[in-house]
């Protein structure tokens, strides 16, 4: 299996021969070491070919028994040369990793041991180890020069007993020593082998590999004299301990990573009922951080992580674990009597604490979070169930306005059952015919009065058992999908029919609207094959400004030049861009500078507040301002009152949309209510 450039090179480095293998015993991959002892073999290949004949039965006897315990190890000859073979399986994989240290110099002196004592401790040295040598009843170790010297000391400086090492033994390695050591004295082991940390005499600890062998017993079998060797492995666990931290630490903000998290969440389920707590997950996702990464660049945004994580660390609790999950979503396990309450207050905390302005550099920035939390054991005791979940309370958390936190519910679930079920059925609603367009007018607030000009085409699913379905509940689904594309064709194929019939009808200058998703315009992307909107235009013998294409500010927060491009085209053929819903993204006014904006629509946030206070009239007076100088007419949405129409017309503002002029309705009903001869005013219609 392909390994990452740089970790690769990694395992290239290490002195052990490094590899890969399935359940079967098929070698998949192998790092230099190997490859280059086994003359590059075509891989896959099966490891026990390699062994010696005497060694194959003992290999898959061994090999059988890890695939139950997870783990293998076993001394082999490998192409007649001796190696300790050591691996493990890959957590949710049926592959193995494993290594081969090179045992060569140590099995012939042992082989030697057996003729000469004296021969076989002086081949133990050669290999560079250091030899021990423990008469066992009489409470007497003898150690090598070469023992000594790995610690710093030099002959005669240490007692020769065995305490005078077991003290120098790191304590938390002592019961795993005493384990192994008493599974071969017992002969249940045929060596004796374990890694534990030794204190050399400079302070440091050093990690050895400590393996050996009881040469003589007495008569009831008890051992009399044990004979081994320790090898420096400090090298090795250092790197092992900086794989591991590459594997579960995220290394921008030193965070648990999603791998290790889950360990954890594992380790936390397994001991609630112990402990008689109850676990809370909260999903925890920025607000609006995309449009950081796009308008400040990818550094301020890595700044902005690393600042986030620091702030949600000092809002934890004791035992409160915070892990980065990818981008900028975050994951909080707490653990507690009362989850719920714990939940409350850690998210109370976070949302205000990330709410606070940010200082990176010479940047002020700005954003919020929404939080999804689920508990155990009210809503399930498996990972993936906690996930799901708290991913469904996040989803409701964001469509409630963001910067808040929700914990799931059996509404939430049910809620998300019902999108799952519209996302599968609204793949029939464009075959069946379950879609249609209502028009809604765009007055002009010169003259109120007038017959409109402009109308905008709004969407709208009527689902065959369930009746209407809103448009904030079926687009998001539909961009989603992808399936926005298809419909977003048929949208503008039907507004254009019917710009066409009313231009036909004698209203020349008539212009209908028509929203455009930003998934659209990335799916024509390298897709020349798909219908192009200004041919079919042509083809109709309609011209461009029959038609006007809304577009938000999230498009062109992508910076994309494919996109730059299609709109230029568009605008070249004639049709309008509008900019919806201005003023609340991060950065407006920088759009302006970069794109050919015909009209810009003030959001209706902005709209409602009129009646208000002096700070909504002032921003719509700006946006008004700003947009007449830069040449662009703008529409105000979301008229809903006299008092509101008055305002905006007083400051210049061009056209408004909403319900004091009137709803949207079937193109036959505008027909009748306002472009007919008798047709009654927009004020007459919004009070009716």
């Amino acid at each position: 299996m392909p390994q990452p450039v740089h970790f690769a090179s990694l395992l290239d480095a290490l002195p052990q021969q490094v590899w890969q293998a399935d359940a079967q015993g098929r070698l998949l991959w192998m790092n230099a070491r190997l490859a280059e002892a086994l003359s590059r073999p075509a891989l896959p290949t099966q490891l026990a070919r390699w062994l010696h004949a005497d060694d194959r039965a003992t290999f898959d006897e061994r090999w059988a028994e890890a695939q139950r315990n997870g783990r293998f190890e076993m001394e082999y000859r490998l192409n007649d040369h001796w190696v300790l073979a050591q691996a493990q399986r890959l957590p949710d994989s049926m592959l193995w990793l494993g290594t081969h240290t090179d045992i060569g110099a140590r099995r012939a002196a042992e082989a030697r041991l057996r003729d000469a004592d004296e021969v076989w401790k002086l081949a133990l040295e050669s290999s560079g180890d250091g030899v021990w040598d423990w008469h066992v009843q009489a409470g007497v170790e003898f150690f090598s020069d070469r023992y000594l010297r790995l610690y710093g000391f030099e002959p005669g400086d240490v007692d020769a007993t065995p305490e005078a090492f077991d003290a120098r033994t790191h304590p938390d390695d002592l019961a795993q020593m005493d384990r192994d050591r008493e599974e071969h004295f017992s002969g249940r082991s045929p060596l004796y082998r374990n890694e534990h940390r030794v204190l050399a005499k400079d302070g440091t600890w050093k990690w050895i590999l400590s393996r050996g062998m009881v040469i003589a017993r007495d008569a009831e079998g008890k051992p009399l004299r044990m004979v081994g060797t320790h090898t420096d492995i400090t090298d090795r666990k250092r790197q092992e301990a900086q794989v591991w931290q590459q594997a579960r630490v995220d290394t921008l903000t030193g965070l648990p990573n999603r791998r290790s998290l889950r360990e954890r969440i594992e380790r936390a389920l397994a001991l609630r009922a112990m402990r008689s707590e109850e676990l809370a997950v909260m999903f925890v996702d920025l607000d609006h951080f995309k449009e950081v990464n796009d308008t400040l660049g990818h550094d301020i945004g890595d700044a902005l992580l690393v600042q986030v994580a620091a702030r949600m660390q000092d809002c934890m609790p004791s035992g409160g674990i915070v892990a980065r999950m990818g981008g900028d979503e975050f994951t909080v396990l707490l653990a507690a009597r009362d989850a719920a309450a714990a939940a409350e207050r850690v998210g109370h905390d976070l949302l205000e604490a990330l709410s606070a302005s940010f200082g990176i550099g010479s940047e002020r920035v700005y954003v919020s979070a929404s939080i999804g939390v689920s508990l155990a054991p009210r809503d399930g005791l498996e990972i993936e169930a906690l996930f799901k979940h708290a991913d469904q309370a996040l989803y409701e958390a964001k469509g409630a306005g963001r910067n808040r936190m929700r914990l799931f519910t059996a509404a939430l679930h049910e809620a998300a059952q019902r999108r799952a079920r519209l996302a599968s059925e609204l793949r029939e609603a464009l075959p069946g015919g379950q879609f249609s367009l209502v028009f809604q007018p765009i007055m002009s607030l010169r003259d109120p009065a007038r017959t409109p000009r402009k109308a905008e085409a709004l969407l709208r699913w009527t689902h065959p058992t369930l009746g209407p379905v809103s448009p904030a509940q079926f687009i998001p689904l539909a961009e989603a999908s992808g399936l926005i594309v298809d419909i977003g064709d048929w949208v503008f194929r039907a507004a254009s029919a019917q710009a066409l019939a009313w231009r036909a009808a004698g209203h020349h200058d008539f212009q209908i609207s028509i929203n455009k998703s930003p998934v659209q315009f990335l799916s024509e992307r390298g897709h020349r094959a798909r219908p192009d909107w200004i041919t079919h235009l042509r083809g109709l013998g309609l011209p461009g400004n029959a038609l006007a294409v809304e577009i938000t500010e999230g498009l062109l927060l992508e910076r994309d030049e494919a996109v730059a491009e299609r709109l230029r085209a568009l605008r070249a053929a004639g049709l309008a861009i509008s900019l919806d819903d201005f003023g609340t993204g991060y950065s407006s006014l920088s759009y302006l500078q970069h794109h050919q904006i015909d009209t810009v629509k003030i959001d209706r946030s902005f709209v409602a507040g009129l009646e208000n206070g002096d700070k909504a009239l002032a921003l719509c007076r700006a946006i008004v301002t700003m947009a007449h100088e830069l040449g662009m007419e703008v529409v105000a949405e979301g008229v809903e009152t006299e008092t509101q129409m008055l305002a905006l017309r007083a400051m210049g503002c061009d056209w408004g949309q909403g319900w004091w002029f009137g709803r949207g309705v079937p193109a036959q009903e505008f027909e009748e209510r306002w472009l007919s001869p008798a047709a009654e005013g927009p004020a007459e219609a919004a009070t009716r």
